[in-house]
């Protein structure tokens, strides 16, 4: 009898090694009907009937043989497969460290597992899993895809991308895994990088509709949002039941002041996939929340409280929360939020480390010391002779998109938004020991970063570029195109750092999630702007403040206009109808017609300044 299971299960055996399925089951079950508690015809059969489809028919087998074999490898990985196919993850996991555990070196095993941990969002176990996986199996690109899923859903970006091209490596015609990258490599704010990667996929698949979402999604974070266009459309068209690609296209009618269809993009969105926090933040940050379903507060929080996000959905989920309470008029709910979302941004962009405040101190004692008053003439390039450029500079959050709205919307004045080039250029602006800059170094970058806003922003007279942080660069600006005029806005300290608080970054600030932190950045911003107050001639730099431009608009364009050596124009008093993309995370505001409701809004959170309060004393 033994001998008649044992050429049975053999046969059955051979049968499943080269594909006959059916053949192998019917040998299985028979050896079964002989003895059913052998447990490698137990096994065998149940695999057949887990590979095709058959799952619930499967489980008994599988449990047939753990009860005779507890620590069975075969038998928990598979149970592990068929309980995460069926949505119990606890038991998936539980089976898939058993299994974990019986083949320690077993990179399958340990790949299913941090898929396991993946699905419960347990993402440094699923991360451990799929690094100790790797390096069993180095040349298995699935691991190597699923390990830069993980770091990337743990804010990890640089770690992300590596894993994503080690796995494109592996397997060049992965779209999956090119998709991944490109999406990393616009959170790395390198979204120039993440279109060609889009565009390598679109050669693979053109008819993908991700691969056309992940192109239309660089270009606009790279204001390319006239090229965007046709790339969205085709991704909505192949595909009107992809939630992020209605999402994505609800924030490009936003950029452009389309709010009503926005809306319709955003609630289909969420309608597709309502387990998600962007489509929701988008919704609430650009609409008052007094005129949406009212029910939309509680369906976020609902959400909030499931754990059922990822953290940087969830980050985005807790924003919007913070602002629909605020327009609701609950302070202390809405302060708890941005709490929530300032402590998960801060673990996704930094993880353990910490922000070093005596590092960041010195950058700027640095910066002082080298572009002192007479550095500053001495090395400028008196043949940039271009005025072209109009630097706006500021703390972030500062109005500066406001200033560039309402500037943009004269005819002689293009925008380019906030262009990357001095910040990707620091390097060569302030030098190294080795590598100094000098007065040829300037006039490079002066031609270039003309012919950049020319590229950008067509032929205008003038062309606005709004980076806040050039601020920091603003004297090597200065030398590099003496005629460029720089604009620094000004804004109530405390709004500022309340609104840098509460506002989503789209690329990371290493300060930006700390109270104590916002205020050190803050305080070097102001000595910095000082330090230039007396470097830069005040025919190159004006300094506006936010609360009088709204309060007397007129007086403060006429100056403005004035510093700018152009004429005066209406449409200056009518930026809201200027069509102009905007993706800064003031879209909705630089929309609408100048209001007040903005000043003072740190009245609002007196009671929960902490450290904001420090910067209510006077200067």
């Amino acid at each position: 009898m033994s001998n008649q299971i044992d050429s049975l299960v053999a046969d059955a055996s051979a049968a499943h090694a080269s594909g006959r399925l059916k053949e192998a089951e019917d040998l299985a079950k028979k050896a079964l009907e002989i003895d059913d508690s052998n447990t490698q015809a137990n096994l065998l059969l149940a695999v057949i009937l887990a590979k095709t489809g058959r799952d619930k028919e499967a489980f008994p087998y599988f449990e047939n043989v753990i009860r005779i074999v507890p620590a069975s490898f075969e038998a928990n990985f598979w149970l592990s497969i068929l309980h995460r196919r069926g949505g119990d993850l606890n038991e998936a996991v539980r089976h898939g460290e058993i299994a974990a555990k019986a083949q320690p070196r077993n990179a399958y095993g340990l790949n299913n597992l941090g898929l396991c941990y993946l699905d419960q969002l347990q993402l440094e176990r699923a991360a451990e899993s799929f690094r100790f996986a790797g390096n069993i199996r180095p040349d298995m690109a699935p691991i190597f895809h699923n390990l830069g899923t993980a770091l990337y859903m743990l804010g990890r970006d640089l770690l992300a991308a590596k894993a994503f091209e080690h796995a494109i490596t592996l397997s060049p015609r992965s779209i999956d895994s090119m998709l991944s990258l490109g999406q990393t490599l616009i959170s790395q704010t390198n979204p120039s990088e993440a279109a060609k990667v889009g565009l390598r996929a679109l050669a693979i698949d053109p008819n993908s509709a991700a691969a056309h979402l992940l192109v239309a999604s660089a270009l606009v974070e790279d204001s390319r949002s006239q090229e965007a266009e046709p790339y969205l459309s085709k991704a909505v068209e192949l595909d009107p039941a992809d939630a992020k690609a209605q999402a994505l296209l609800g924030l490009r009618l936003q950029s452009l002041g389309r709010f009503k269809e926005a809306n319709q993009c955003l609630r289909k969105s969420l309608e597709l996939d309502p387990k998600q926090g962007f489509a929701y933040f988008a919704l609430v940050h650009n609409n008052k929340i007094g005129e949406l379903d009212p029910l939309i507060v509680s369906k976020m929080e609902d959400l909030a409280q499931s754990k059922k996000l990822p953290p940087r959905e969830k980050a985005l989920l807790e924003y919007g929360l913070g602002r629909a309470l605020e327009n609701l008029g609950s302070y202390a709910q809405a302060i708890h939020h941005f709490d929530e979302a300032n402590a998960l941004s801060r673990r996704i962009k930094l993880g353990d480390s910490e922000f070093d405040q005596a590092a960041y101190i010195q950058t700027f004692d640095l910066i002082i010391e080298k572009f002192t008053e007479e550095f500053v003439q001495n090395k400028a390039v008196a043949d940039n002779a271009s005025n072209i450029p109009i630097v706006i500079v500021g703390m972030m959050r500062s109005g500066t998109t406001l200033i560039e709205q309402i500037l943009s919307s004269h005819p002689q004045i293009g925008a380019a938004g906030e262009q990357r080039f001095w910040p990707e250029n620091r390097g060569r602006l302030l030098g190294e020991v080795q590598n100094p800059a000098t007065v040829g170094t300037y006039r490079e970058l002066g031609k270039e970063y003309v012919a950049r806003l020319t590229q950008v922003a067509g032929s205008y007279d003038r062309v606005t570029d709004k980076m806040p942080a050039n601020f920091e660069l603003a004297g090597a600006i200065h030398m590099s195109l003496p005629n460029a005029k720089i604009i620094h806005m000004r804004r109530h300290p405390v709004d500022t750092c309340i609104s840098i608080y509460t506002t989503p970054n789209r690329v990371p600030v290493d300060f930006a999630y700390n109270r104590a932190n916002i205020v050190l950045a803050y305080q070097q911003y102001r000595r910095l702007m000082a330090h230039w107050r007396k470097v830069i001639p005040s025919n190159r730099l004006l300094e506006i403040n936010y609360e009088e431009l709204v309060q007397d608009r007129v007086t403060q364009l006429r100056k403005i206009v004035d510093f700018l050596e152009l004429d005066w124009h209406e449409s200056l008093l009518h930026h809201e109808s200027n069509e102009r993309n905007v993706i800064t995370p003031s879209l909705w505001q630089v929309r609408q017609p100048v209001y007040t409701s903005s000043m003072e809004r740190w009245r609002r959170y007196e009671p929960w300044l902490g450290e904001f309060r420090e910067l209510l004393e006077p200067e």
